[in-house]
């Protein structure tokens, strides 16, 4: 065994930790003070790497930018909520899931959802970035409630409707208005956008 394969396992995980340093910095100070007020000079500082590191192991503004966005869409919670909700025969859980599943997701990214929508207002790679992330979540949202249609739930001509209301009921809006303009706690925040969600889909159902 050569000396270099010996420490490669060493020095990947090192480049691992420095990349991993370097974007949270990066979202500390675009949170902190603005995307486009941030350097990547003060990114390196807090970092406390040179800024040419932070260049070779993740990239410029919108490269950063582009992996704090990219760790939201792959949260593993995503994926947990979407099986949850196909193994549910109950039309009420399929939308408690996808509560409690948004809200998990909303409540450990705040600071990332409101550093990209800052952020795309300032750059046009941000706000394309904003796009794809928003496209990304509406086809999720999507998806559980398309299980309503798959339980008798919700009607096909409905489906789109159903959509709309996960959108606006799950989606960052709602979430962000409750808990950081009004302060309500997440647990208040999930409750009271389940049962509206409940009532909006699942009441007309009863004669």
């Amino acid at each position: 065994m050569t000396r270099a394969s010996y420490n490669s396992p060493r020095r990947q995980q090192a480049a691992a930790a420095t990349r991993e340093a370097i974007i949270e910095a990066a979202l500390e100070l675009f949170a902190c003070q603005g995307y486009a007020r941030t350097t990547v000079a003060q990114i390196a500082e807090a970092a406390r790497v040179a800024a040419n590191t932070v260049y070779t192991s993740v990239g410029g503004k919108p490269h950063l930018l582009a992996a704090i966005t990219e760790s939201g869409t792959g949260d593993p919670d995503v994926a947990e909520t979407l099986t949850a909700v196909a193994r549910t025969s109950d039309p009420a859980e399929v939308i408690r899931l996808t509560a409690a599943g948004t809200r998990q997701v909303n409540e450990r990214r705040a600071k990332a959802v409101a550093v990209l929508l800052d952020s795309a207002q300032a750059d046009p790679a941000a706000a394309e970035m904003l796009q794809v992330t928003v496209r990304y979540y509406r086809e999720t949202l999507g998806t559980l409630a398309g299980r309503l249609e798959d339980l008798g739930a919700v009607q096909s001509p409905d489906l789109n409707r159903a959509a709309d209301v996960f959108w606006y009921l799950f989606g960052w809006t709602s979430w962000r208005t409750l808990i950081t303009d009004l302060g309500w706690s997440w647990d208040a925040a999930e409750q009271w956008l389940t049962q509206r969600c409940i009532d909006a889909l699942l009441r007309q159902r009863t004669p």
